[in-house]
């Protein structure tokens, strides 16, 4: 068998109790698309993972109109622990940027991933843009999972106004978590905490958010009530980023510094 299949493919069935030579079915949009467009035929080696992250080799056993059968051929391998978590609130964007942010943030390492109507938003979710903006993004997350091969699915959270946030943010820290606010008019740089960042893991720290304000920037009392709650601007460096770029960058350096990376 090769190390590494061609296939890597999102179960909606949970691994935690499944051993080597299971059944499981792959169904749902997952398994239509894999059967249907990327004609995955019986006899082929799959690798198979769930939301939390397990992993295991398959073999398919039946190719159906919508489904795929599959017989396990290893334990699964368990989720990796990586801690701190890390999280993104990720101001709506336009001309897709926000997706952008999504697509890049989850092959990064975003573990939950928060939509944010700021008062500045020029795109804003109501009423049934709220759940399909949601779902929009979600699947952009479940594509990049399938394109790094990242174990685990960010979580998606319902999209949120400033006051929302501001509860949002206070719990956060209350809770132990580190809230970064990305500002371009703060003079302190994101590696002037680089030391409590590096052992934030030590410290228990459960969570590290970085929240990315608009195209147009978040508005003074914003950025006012958000500090109240706990968080702190930084600047992330020289340049002014994108909304698509920034949280991405940023989540870059978090994963260099709290030690997810290397």
């Amino acid at each position: 068998m090769p190390a590494t299949p061609a296939s890597f493919l999102l179960l909606d069935a949970d691994l935690a109790a499944a051993r080597a030579g299971d059944p499981v079915v792959l169904a749902g949009d997952e398994g239509r698309h894999a059967a249907r467009v990327a004609r995955i035929g019986a006899g082929e080696r799959i690798l198979v993972t769930d939301a939390v992250g397990r992993q295991a080799p398959a073999l398919v056993v039946a190719a159906r109109k919508d489904s795929l059968d599959l017989e396990l051929l290893e334990d699964p391998r368990e989720a990796p622990v990586r801690a701190p978590r890390l999280a993104l609130v990720q101001a709506l964007a336009t001309g897709g940027r926000d997706e952008q942010a999504v697509e890049s943030a989850t092959e990064l390492g975003a573990d939950r991933i928060t939509p944010w109507i700021a008062r500045r938003s020029v795109s804003v979710w109501k009423g049934d843009k709220l759940a399909k903006g949601r779902a929009k993004w979600e699947a952009t997350a479940r594509t990049a999972v399938k394109q790094c091969r990242r174990p685990g699915i960010p979580v998606v959270d319902a999209a949120e106004d400033s006051r929302a946030l501001v509860r949002d943010v206070r719990a956060r820290t209350v809770a132990g978590g580190i809230v970064l606010v990305l500002h371009e008019q703060e003079h302190r740089g994101i590696l002037g905490l680089a030391d409590e960042l590096r052992g934030a893991r030590e410290a228990g720290v459960p969570e590290i958010t970085v929240i990315v304000g608009p195209e147009g920037g978040i508005a003074d009392e914003e950025l006012e009530e958000l500090v109240d709650a706990g968080a702190r601007t930084v600047l992330l460096g020289p340049e002014v980023l994108r909304s698509s770029t920034a949280g991405p960058a940023a989540l870059a350096v978090l994963s260099a510094l709290t030690g997810r990376w290397g």
